[in-house]
């Protein structure tokens, strides 16, 4: 087995590189709990059909638990991770702000709601007017 070719990067690039990691894990979670989602909608439609059991319901429900402990396990250790980050960013001087935004949606007379943050930088504190787009979930 060969050893694997790692470039060479900027430590700002590397910070930059594990924003991005964040980013892309968090969505990836966020399709995991939709999907969740959706199981536990077609067993409700099952439950008013009768098509399943209490038994049943209570074995998927267990399945749900343990995924989603799973997946809140995950959002932790990526908090901590950012928080690593942003820090490491503020001691080498690349200005990092948060964007925040929240939807709020009505469908079959119930009220949704849901925030996102995203995360941008400049490179350097003289450098304010180009910034550098790093896009990150919480």
């Amino acid at each position: 087995m060969s050893v694997p070719i790692i470039p060479e990067v900027t430590q700002e690039q590397a910070l930059i590189d594990l924003l991005e990691s964040i980013a892309v894990e968090e969505t990836a979670l966020a399709h995991l709990i939709n999907a969740e989602a959706e199981k536990v909608q077609v067993i409700a439609e099952m439950l008013l059909t009768q098509q399943v059991d209490t038994n049943g319901t209570i074995n998927f429900q267990k399945s749900i638990n343990r995924m989603m402990q799973t997946i809140i396990k995950k959002e932790i250790i990526l908090q901590f991770k950012l928080e690593n980050v942003l820090d490491a960013m503020k001691e080498i001087k690349i200005i990092v702000h948060k964007n925040t935004v929240t939807a709020t949606g009505i469908f079959n007379n119930v009220v949704y709601s849901d925030t996102d943050v995203a995360y941008y930088s400049y490179k350097k504190e003289q450098d304010i007017n180009n910034p550098t787009n790093v896009q990150g979930g919480e």
